[in-house]
C-alpha cells in the first residue's frame, strides 16, 4: 500500500465556510490525512460523495437550514464502511437520540479543541 493510499482520505460537510476551510487546513496538516472532498449543501454532499475515496465524513447536522440527517441515513445505507463524525454545537448528550437512527458515530464539538476533532477522525478511521 502507498503513503497516500494509507492515508485517511476525510470529505468536510460544513456550510460555514471559515470553519470548513479551517476545518481542511487542520486536516491538510496531518501527515496521516488529506482533504478528500468538501460540501456546504445537502445535495452538493450526496452529490460528491458518489465518487469520493473518503473513509471518514465529518458532518455539520445542519446545513443551510437543511437536515442532513436523511443524508446520512442515504449515505450509511450505499456506504455502510464509512465512518461518521458528528460535528457540532450541540451537546454530545443531546445527540442521543440521533444516534439510534444512523448508527455508530463518533463526535466532535465546534467549539472544542482541534485535537479531539482529529482524535474522532482517527478513531473513526481505523473501526
Amino acid at each position: 500500500m502507498t503513503v497516500a493510499a494509507s492515508r485517511i482520505g476525510v470529505f468536510v460537510a460544513e456550510d460555514n465556510r471559515d470553519l470548513r476551510e479551517a476545518v481542511c487546513a487542520l486536516i491538510a496538516a496531518e501527515p496521516d490525512m488529506h482533504v478528500a472532498g468538501t460540501a456546504a449543501r445537502v445535495t452538493e454532499l450526496l452529490d460528491a460523495m458518489r465518487t469520493s475515496p473518503a473513509r471518514v465524513l465529518v458532518l455539520d447536522l445542519d446545513l443551510h437550514g437543511e437536515s442532513s440527517v436523511p443524508a446520512l441515513q442515504s449515505l450509511r445505507a450505499s456506504l455502510p464502511e464509512l465512518a461518521v463524525v458528528i460535528f457540532s454545537g450541540s451537546d454530545r448528550d443531546a445527540l442521543a437520540p440521533l444516534q439510534a437512527r444512523v448508527g455508530r458515530c463518533e463526535y466532535a464539538m465546534k467549539t472544542g479543541d482541534a485535537a479531539l476533532l482529529l482524535a474522532a477522525i482517527r478513531r473513526g478511521a481505523h473501526g
